[in-house]
């Protein structure tokens, strides 16, 4: 009896720890949950250092709660969902379940790696970034993301603008690009067609705040790669 009572109560014993594995939460740090939220809407747009895309900011953010708030950057980024994580409980998910995460108010722009620059109406956009040119976010996770993962560089002002229709206009801040895409966007709406940056450009380096002048689309595009 003893050795039948044995081999039944086995198999329930592994089922029921089956089920709480499969039911267990994984409590993040807010250092993991910043760097999973980050990696997470990074990785939905193939954006940032592991991308083929660069953020152009300033944008706005939903935070989880549903608040909204406008960033100039990365390290604001990370300081508003650092602020969020410690004043609030929800940094629990499922294992393998949906990473924390926060989402942009669009339109948003990005400047791809062929100097292109891209206006994103809304969260298809970001996928179709993603299925566009993934980068090599397959090679990485969302572990340490936000000290290594998160831009290659940055755009120094001023830099001209060619549009689809041949004319160029000058942008001397991240504001009047935003405005300058926006207001070509709304009179040009369904086009396919993408404002360029005419080179060459200056750009400063997220690592260590060096200068570099590319020259041609070509070594924009070998200087993103670089940054991977």
């Amino acid at each position: 009896m003893t050795k039948a009572f044995k081999f039944f109560l086995l198999p329930v014993l592994v089922l029921m720890a089956v089920f709480f594995a499969c039911n267990k939460t994984d409590e993040l740090t807010v250092d993991e949950a910043v760097d999973e939220a980050l990696y997470s809407v990074q990785e939905r747009g193939g954006m940032g250092r592991y991308g083929c895309f660069e953020l152009v900011f300033p944008v706005s953010i939903v935070l989880p709660n549903g608040t909204t708030v406008e960033v100039d950057s990365y390290d604001e980024i990370k300081q508003q969902l650092r602020t969020y994580f410690e004043a609030n409980s929800d940094r629990r998910r499922p294992r393998g379940g949906d990473r924390p995460h926060f989402n942009f108010v669009f339109p948003i722009s990005v400047v791809s790696q062929d100097g292109e620059l891209i206006t994103l109406e809304d969260e298809n956009g970001l996928l179709r970034l993603r299925a566009e040119c993934g980068g090599t976010f397959d090679q990485h996770g969302p572990r340490g993301h936000g000290h290594h993962g998160l831009s290659c560089f940055e755009v120094v002002f001023p830099i001209t603008i060619l549009f689809p229709d041949g004319s160029t206009a000058t942008a001397d801040s991240r504001q009047t690009l935003h405005q300058m895409l926006r207001t070509w966007k709304q009179n040009n709406p369904g086009t396919q067609d993408r404002p360029e940056i005419t080179f060459p450009i200056t750009v400063k380096m997220a690592d260590d705040g060096t200068i570099v002048t590319v020259n041609s689309r070509d070594e924009l595009r070998a200087l993103k790669a670089d940054c991977r």
